[in-house]
């Protein structure tokens, strides 16, 4: 019997580029001049116009008619319950956290991957002076901090490659790894140990540790990372190896709610 065709889909160019838009917002860019935002993508202005323009009739953007510049709509928001609602991780994330805040002084991230960025899920400020600002949804680099490099070393060597190929592989800091074969030695290190360090690689005065979560396949779904002030933690080295066994058991924690079995580490 013959069999029918097999037809490709190909991705729609027009949504992507729609979705680029979006995701150029940011806790630090909340709103973006057509012009500005088609330099920042590289994109036609005349094309950015047309295609933030029916986002805007669709509800994800709005124009505040004075400044004639563009942010986040409304229909982001509903969106984002639908999502917090269908997955409760991030709220239980957060429980787990709290429960470990007499243990740690700083804050407390859970994030996933997103293309070639880590989106954070739930954030939880310590009681320590020092914040890092960051909200959950808000997303950074992979290279560049303890969550982003467990999430990275977990994906095959083909993503890894094309993310070391693209423009996001770039420096921050004067310790940011720009060098793809020191890249690849601290992923090979990654995967062997089970946890990540940033030292101050992404803001120079925050380190962090991170480690992975998983699910009941044994694949990486989200990743959990400790971060402190660098230059308010004495003996850093010394601290900094006493916080990866306290990472270590809260992404257990966290991963026994996501493989459904919880019920012996309830926060």
């Amino acid at each position: 019997m013959e069999q029918p065709p097999v037809i490709e889909m190909l991705p729609s160019q027009t949504l992507a580029k729609g979705l680029r838009i979006l995701n150029a917002f940011s806790p630090t860019r909340t709103s973006w001049g057509i012009r500005e935002l088609a330099r920042e993508l590289d994109m036609n202005p005349a094309t950015v116009a047309r295609l933030v323009t029916t986002l805007a009739g669709a509800g994800f953007l709005e124009r505040d008619p004075e400044t004639q510049r563009y942010a986040l709509g409304p229909a982001v928001i509903k969106l984002a319950n639908l999502y917090m609602h269908h997955n409760p991780l991030p709220h239980y994330a957060r429980k787990v956290f709290e429960s470990y805040s007499d243990r740690f002084d700083y804050n407390f991230y859970l994030g996933t991957l997103n293309g070639y960025q880590v989106v954070y899920l739930a954030v939880l400020d310590g009681r320590g002076r020092i914040k890092v600002m960051v909200e959950p949804g808000g997303s950074t680099g992979l290279h560049s901090t303890a969550l982003g490099k467990i999430l990275l070393a977990y994906q095959s060597d083909s993503f890894i490659n094309a993310f070391i190929n693209s423009r996001l592989f770039r420096a921050y800091t004067e310790t940011t790894i720009t060098d793809p074969e020191t890249l690849w030695a601290q992923i090979h290190e990654i995967r062997r140990t089970g946890y990540a360090v940033n030292h101050g690689e992404h803001f120079h005065d925050i380190g962090a540790v991170a480690a992975p979560v998983f699910n009941r396949r044994q694949e990486v779904v989200a990743g959990v990372s400790l971060a402190y002030p660098r230059n308010l933690i004495p003996n850093l080295q010394v601290n900094v190896d006493n916080l990866i066994p306290l990472v270590r058991e809260i992404a257990d924690n966290i991963s026994m709610y996501v493989q459904g079995d919880a019920r012996s580490h309830q926060p």
